[in-house]
């Protein structure tokens, strides 16, 4: 038995004339006959009873008639839906997110994408810099909202830069003998107890950090190494070292914290999004298209 068997007793059943069911689906009267009655072999059941002039379902064919037109109407909606996931209409979407984007643009940027795919589901995770690369890699995250330092070296991962990038600042609390100034040069951060985020967590980011430092004449003093940022930022503001990092952090720190323009390096971070390349989830660029329509990612 098969979809198309039912569809041709649907309609002979629809006539009770086989010859203008025939016509209606353009077959002739015999294969459609001959349908019918392999399907009737099939079931096990007399789904009509007939004669030269007409044809009428028998009680069995009835019953039969009402499944068949329910399951047809099932195989519809399942194919549409298809196609729909297909085209990127509809499915679901797993999300990752850092610190403190959430406060920024997350909000507005899935709203308008939710608004232009209703039907998508969207789960929302976040993570430290290095569980989301980690997600991101073993394909438990579709997408992610990342910082752009060390993208380049993940293999298979595709992503598309933002519109929004950041200089690096040296973050101290506010009674810091340093608080006042509006810049300084990372030289002047020689003697300095510096708060990084761990190796193991970013290790591009912290790579880059002792470089710099190294590179303008000193090895930083590392008291504390963090796997998070929002520890990094209250140890600051608590007084037991100063931070670098880029002035995406701002919208996340406390107010007694300061960020001071950071002179002796060339060095801008920004967001991008990433995915999976090889993730066939077909949300994916459809969700890319909506954040380039709303000039967020650099098209």
């Amino acid at each position: 038995m098969n979809i198309k068997q039912l569809q041709y007793f649907i309609s002979a059943a629809e006539y009770s004339n086989f010859s203008i069911a025939a016509k209606n689906l353009n077959i002739t009267q015999p294969a459609l006959s001959k349908q019918i009655a392999d399907l009737e072999s099939q079931v096990g059941l007399k789904l009509f009873d007939r004669n030269t002039r007409w044809v009428k379902l028998t009680a069995a064919g009835a019953e039969f008639l009402k499944e068949s037109i329910a399951l047809i109407n099932e195989t519809e909606s399942a194919i549409n839906y298809a196609r729909l996931v297909d085209i990127g209409n509809i499915g679901s979407l797993s999300i990752g997110f850092l610190g403190p984007f959430e406060r920024e643009e997350l909000p507005s940027l899935v709203n308008n994408f939710h608004h232009e795919y209703p039907q998508a589901s969207l789960s929302f995770t976040k993570l430290s810099w290095g569980s989301l690369t980690e997600a991101l890699e073993n394909g438990k995250i579709d997408v992610v909202f990342t910082m752009t330092q060390g993208l380049h070296d993940l293999p298979g991962i595709s992503f598309q830069l933002s519109q929004n990038f950041y200089p690096l600042s040296v973050i101290v609390p506010d009674n810091h003998p340093l608080a006042h100034k509006s810049k300084l040069h990372i030289s002047e951060l020689a003697d300095e107890p510096f708060i990084i985020l761990s190796r193991s967590e970013c290790p591009q980011a912290y790579e880059h950090m002792r470089h710099l430092c190294i590179s303008n004449g000193f090895y930083p003093n590392i008291v504390a190494s963090v796997p998070l940022l929002e520890t990094l930022l209250v140890m600051v503001a608590t007084g037991m070292g100063i931070a670098i990092q880029t002035k995406h952090v701002k919208s996340y720190a406390h107010p007694s914290l300061q960020f001071i323009d950071l002179e002796g390096c060339s060095f801008v971070n920004g967001y991008a999004v990433a995915w999976k390349t090889n993730n066939p989830n077909p949300l994916i660029p459809s969700f890319v298209k909506s954040l380039k329509d709303q000039k967020f990612l650099i098209s």
